[in-house]
């Protein structure tokens, strides 16, 4: 899972086998390690959630996405590339994309297994 994250704005992408598996496990998750100690580690997770609204939360060490029921179910069944919500919490905002993660052309072959064949055969 490639995570992108601008201001306020977050952006996981998905490989074939993750969407898989999501759709199977119903969560996922990327580990990001700063050190040895197993506290010196942040989680990115991305799971099913059980009401019809987008939640992220922060925790310690841990960001979590929960993707609505009938959104992941569409999702990962279907063609729809990618969903997009904006959660907005008090007076901020957070947008939050969860897409299918496409070749690039100009990418290499490690870079681009398991991506999805790019549509537009442009990166």
């Amino acid at each position: 899972m490639k995570i992108r994250i601008q201001g306020n704005s977050i952006r996981f992408r998905l490989k074939q086998t993750e969407v898989k598996r999501f759709s199977e496990m119903g969560e996922i998750t990327e580990t990001t390690y700063f050190g040895v100690l197993p506290a010196d580690k942040f989680l990115f997770v991305l799971k099913r959630g059980s009401s019809n609204d987008f939640k992220i939360s922060f925790r310690t060490n841990s960001v979590t996405v929960e993707m609505p029921a009938a959104m992941w179910v569409k999702w990962t069944a279907t063609d729809l590339v990618g969903v997009e919500e904006v959660i907005t919490a008090g007076a901020e905002s957070i947008k939050v994309q969860v897409e299918k993660d496409f070749q690039c052309m100009d990418g290499t072959e490690a870079d681009n297994k398991d991506a999805y064949p790019n549509p537009n055969n442009v990166c």
